[in-house]
């Protein structure tokens, strides 16, 4: 293990991501949107996308927290794979909710069944327009493969998923305020509605607007903990290879998602 310690910024990630533009694509995506119709394939493809996450993500931290030999602060030992879980785990709080606070799902469930009721159409019509389509599945399996869910994490893998995770959160706070903003430009009064609106979902009424407006500032606070994570795994690293090599998965990992995510962008308006 070398002693230097080869630091995540945000300045190169940013260029990395400006580089495959993903964010770009969904922007553009939403402009071709025609009608009514054409919005609720888009939430409801954007929603399906994002269910996974919260899975990949505590997946990836229990993996971390379980490596206690890959990960050593010699002031702490035992307890810096604890650390790096922690913050790791960090962005699925909020996914998997509390007594007090709806999980996301919940919430973006609630957003997609409250647009669908403005535009009136029924739970069956809704159903039929967005059920899964090839791309928004196959999108979903990428996710997970990224996090590492559902398989045996090797050294290198661990770090990659790291990545993976760290642009996930980047890009989505990007996503999020993109929708947002095309939402209160191009639809001002269904925004009014599902900020005002009470939707029903599994016996619990939720705003409808809750998931878009929680995310343009929530994903900000888990992609600081993401970079968090990921310097105090390259800081307590305790494999064999050189830090600036484990960094390097780092960033391929990071690479990785901005791939899946602009392949799914491409696809949200695709006919079946």
């Amino acid at each position: 293990m070398e002693s230097n310690l080869e630091i995540i910024n945000n300045a190169e990630l940013v260029e990395a991501v400006t580089a495959h533009s993903g964010c770009q694509v969904f922007g553009e995506a939403l402009q071709r949107i025609a009608n009514d119709e054409d919005l609720l394939r888009v939430l409801g493809r954007y929603v399906s996308f994002n269910s996974v996450f919260g899975s990949g993500v505590a997946n990836l931290a229990a993996h971390i927290r379980l490596r206690q030999d890959l990960f050593n602060d010699p002031n702490e030992p035992g307890l810096a794979c604890v650390k790096i879980a922690g913050w790791i785990f960090f962005a699925a709080i909020a996914e998997f909710g509390d007594r007090t606070h709806a999980d996301h799902r919940t919430l973006a469930l609630t957003t997609l069944k409250g647009a669908a009721s403005f535009f009136g159409y029924s739970h069956g019509k809704l159903n039929s327009l967005v059920s899964m389509d090839e791309a928004t599945k196959s999108a979903k399996h990428r996710v997970l493969d990224g996090y590492g869910s559902e398989q045996s994490l090797n050294d290198q893998k661990v770090f990659t998923s790291i990545g993976f995770h760290i642009s996930s959160e980047m890009l989505a706070d990007e996503e999020f305020n993109l929708l947002d903003d095309f939402l209160r430009t191009r639809y001002p009064n269904l925004v009014h509605y599902l900020k005002n609106a009470k939707v029903e979902i599994g016996g619990i009424n939720n705003r409808g607007y809750d998931w878009v407006r929680i995310h343009t500032s929530v994903e900000a606070d888990h992609l600081r903990a993401a970079l968090a994570g990921a310097n105090l795994a390259l800081r307590y690293y305790a494999g064999p290879q050189h830090t600036a090599e484990v960094k390097g998965w780092i960033l391929d990992g990071f690479n990785e998602f901005a791939v899946v995510q602009k392949d799914f962008m491409k696809s949200l308006l695709d006919p079946r």
